[in-house]
């Protein structure tokens, strides 16, 4: 199974200028440089015991609230990651500290701790965790692109807590969410295009080359590789509707 991950830049990062510009441009070049985290970011990382500085991704699924620019990204094949690297659960981390997911019983501060780290997967088996709980509770990865609720029951038993099916939650409580941390993710990942709009592509272009600090060569380069990767969605849909349109076909009868 391809078990793609998926970024997006929200409103925020699109509506900051030229930042957006430079963030695409270092994930083209294959430069991770310390990601900003927001405010509850930091202090979900810090009350759950993330460490590393990571950039999140979901698996197989784009986010309504990514924005306009959307990345697809894989595994590199020979993957290096360190024995006792953490990073892959089966729904939004943040969104469980911050109480979010609801969850049967309902977990308290120390409660939500202690359920994170059991689910918390290593990134060196992330993806046969991920396969495991695709045949388990979904049967195809289709009915999990869907955003339908795990079968059977809610989620896997262990240790003995459920996310609660409808109530407040969304798909992103069952989501799986996997996070790299900024200094693995050069070595580890790979980008294999970028979604964008029309109008996002071409002010990209214009940043290019008239307001980036690359040399000519590098501009070059990197207009090479907008050329082959960069997918621009038909007018009036999103990049996010595109991503999920095409993940939809792609997994149709996996």
């Amino acid at each position: 199974m391809e078990s793609l991950l998926i970024r997006g830049l929200r409103q925020s990062h699109i509506q900051g200028g030229g930042d957006w510009c430079a963030l695409v441009t270092n994930a083209i070049q294959g430069e991770w440089p310390i990601p900003t985290a927001s405010k509850k970011t930091k202090i979900a990382e810090r009350e759950l015991g993330i460490d590393g500085k990571p950039y999140y991704f979901y698996v197989l699924r784009a986010g309504e609230d990514f924005g306009l620019v959307v990345l697809v990204l894989s595994e590199v094949e020979d993957a290096k990651w360190p024995a006792d690297a953490r990073g892959a659960t089966p729904f939004d981390s943040g969104g469980l500290w911050w109480n979010k997911i609801a969850t049967d019983p309902e977990l308290n501060d120390a409660g939500r701790r202690a359920f994170f780290a059991c689910r918390d997967a290593p990134l060196t088996d992330w993806r046969s965790r991920f396969e495991k709980y695709i045949q388990t509770y979904h049967v195809t990865v289709s009915n999990y692109l869907e955003g339908n609720v795990p079968e059977p029951g809610n989620e896997p038993p262990d240790p003995g807590i459920t996310v609660v099916k409808g109530s407040r939650n969304d798909k992103r409580a069952w989501t799986w969410e996997v996070r790299v941390p900024h200094d693995l993710a050069a070595g580890c990942l790979d980008l294999l295009s970028v979604y964008m709009t029309e109008d996002d592509r071409d002010d990209y272009l214009d940043w290019l080359w008239h307001s980036s600090p690359l040399t000519d060569n590098e501009s070059r380069q990197i207009n090479q590789w907008i050329g082959n990767h960069v997918i621009v969605p038909d007018q009036g849909v999103s990049a996010t509707r595109a991503v999920e349109d095409w993940l939809t076909k792609k997994v149709a009868y996996v």
